[in-house]
């Protein structure tokens, strides 16, 4: 289990709920939000190090916003079926990786590597 402080955001509270959960196996924080507030409210508060957003729930100039507001958080965007154009639209705006929301393995690959390259920048 790694450090790491996650806030997942998934339009569906189903899939939000199973996502966090599934993530609780690997991070040792795991916190569920609403919308874009509450994505902002949980960094501040829990000092999370990733976020886990749907673009269903986030457009693009929030998720922007995010990544020029909280420099040192990870952003993964999520989407039920993304493609081609939404992951290359979500690495320009500064999130890490564009995943299918229900990738858990890709999602914790792309914040192992986030979390390493952090501590490895710090050191």
């Amino acid at each position: 289990m790694h450090a790491l402080t996650v806030v997942v955001a998934q339009s569906d509270c189903i899939i939000a709920e199973h996502l966090a959960a599934k993530l609780h196996t690997h991070f040792k924080n795991v916190v569920v939000a609403r919308d874009v507030d509450e994505i902002r409210h949980h960094i501040e508060r829990d000092f999370a190090d990733l976020v886990v957003v749907d673009l269903d729930l986030a457009e693009m100039p929030e998720l922007r916003g995010l990544v020029e507001q909280f420099k040192n958080v990870g952003i993964v965007c999520t989407h039920r079926v993304p493609d081609e154009d939404m992951w290359r639209r979500c690495l320009e705006i500064g999130a890490l990786d564009c995943c299918a929301c229900c990738d858990v393995d890709a999602i914790v690959r792309v914040a192992r590597r986030h979390w390493n390259g952090m501590a490895a920048s710090a050191a």
